[in-house]
């Protein structure tokens, strides 16, 4: 079994930087995922409004809608996060 130290070193190698930055990225992608896998979840099971998912995954609501489309998501959304984002536009 390759090693989590192995795996940064074949990284780094891989898109030809250094380990402290192959780190880095691996770490900022790991928790973008998580952050996302998080809100689907929570979104799924009526805990979280859609807004509030995009804001826990820390993307915008189109983003969120494009995501939810790719995953075949139910897209629920109450008339007042339908005015609220109306007067945002406005």
């Amino acid at each position: 079994m390759i090693s989590l130290e192995e795996d940064i070193e074949e990284l780094a190698k891989l898109l030809g930087i250094n380990k402290e930055t192959a780190k880095r990225m691996a770490l900022e992608e790991g928790i973008k995922e998580l952050k996302l896998k998080k809100a689907i979840e929570l979104y799924v099971f009526n805990k979280i409004s859609i807004k509030q998912a995009a804001r826990i995954a820390g993307i915008t609501l189109a983003d969120w809608f494009t995501i939810a489309k790719e995953k075949g998501l139910l897209i629920q959304i109450s008339p007042d996060e339908i005015d609220d984002e109306l007067k945002a536009l406005e």
